[in-house]
């Protein structure tokens, strides 16, 4: 067990940019973060005392690479406010959280412990036409419930290396958890056009028009959504294709393996491999071999890139 400060300190090494504050009013306040490889990915098993950890906007910014973190209750209960909903994870349950929205958990009244499968995006939305559920819940009676547990399971995880890929979306996916909030308000509007173009940034010959049939908004209406939120569609979308080139490279190198920087290139949607070497070193201010180089083996989700990257200037 680890004090407070090297607790949050780790969290945030691993997890990225969530901020935690202890309930004061626990004395001794301790914790623990191990962090494990399971079906081909990292597994935080965090256990600690009464605390709030929050996502905020500025965290959200301040972290180049993006995640889906599928979340296990193991002991106690941790209420969470996500993506809409409200909700209380108990044990054996399973919630999504998705990095690039805001985010509260509490855990209150006793010590609880929880497992965190950190999923890079670009590798759960792969092949995918919608976006997994984030801030639901998955309970003991749902179908794939036993297999997630499985994937996760220190026994039998090797066996399902990638897999998880697969039945993480399936398990939350979208359809099965109605009132998430109407994309036809303001607020949410923006959330739908990124998220689509998040879903369709794989294909190099993308346009605006192209996105504007996807969401049901003109032209001159999706214009309007990207400048209102400082922005644009081409600034959006090679923003998105470079979290998901960094997602695959971090992944890759944290398992061992080298992969070919082009390829990774091609399969985000990059057409042009000299504009993609350009566009790399200027938002990460390396070039993606050195990045690739710069990354923790020692299984850091977090640090690898926010050392590297400058702040972004608009938000994602």
């Amino acid at each position: 067990m680890i004090c407070f400060d090297n607790w949050n300190s780790t969290l945030r090494a691993n997890c990225g940019h969530y901020y935690a504050t202890p309930d004061r009013s626990v004395p001794s306040w301790t914790g623990s973060f191990l962090l494990h490889q399971r079906s081909g990915v990292d597994v935080a098993e965090i256990r600690c005392l009464p605390a709030r950890i929050e996502r905020t906007r500025q965290g959200i910014l301040r972290d180049e690479q993006e995640h889906f973190f599928l979340l296990h209750q193991l002991d106690g209960e941790t209420g969470i406010r996500h993506a809409g909903r409200e909700t209380l994870l108990r044990p054996g349950e399973f919630l999504l959280l998705d990095s690039t929205r805001t985010a509260e958990l509490n855990i209150t009244g006793r010590p609880a412990a929880f497992l965190s499968a950190h999923l890079p995006r670009a590798l759960v939305l792969e092949r995918r036409r919608e976006m997994p559920q984030a801030g639901c819940k998955i309970a003991r009676q749902h179908p794939l419930h036993a297999s997630l547990c499985g994937l996760l399971d220190a026994e039998g995880a090797q066996d399902g290396a990638g897999y998880i890929f697969e039945l993480v979306p399936l398990a939350f996916a979208a359809g099965a958890y109605p009132g998430g909030g109407s994309l036809s308000s303001r607020r949410h509007r923006f959330r739908l056009v990124r998220e689509s173009l998040e879903l369709l940034s794989t294909d190099p010959q993308l346009t605006v028009d192209t996105l504007a049939a996807r969401t049901g908004l003109s032209r001159r209406q999706l214009q309007r959504e990207f400048q209102e939120n400082g922005t644009s569609f081409t600034d959006c979308l090679a923003r998105t294709r470079l979290a998901a080139v960094a997602g695959k490279l971090g992944h890759a190198a944290r398992q061992g393996r080298r992969v070919p920087i082009a390829q990774v290139a091609y399969s985000a949607g990059f057409g042009d491999i000299s504009h993609f070497n350009r566009i790399f070193r200027r938002h990460f201010g390396c070039s993606p071999r050195g990045f690739l180089s710069a990354q923790d083996y020692s299984g850091n989700l977090a640090q690898d890139a926010n050392s590297l990257a400058p702040l972004p200037k608009t938000a994602p």
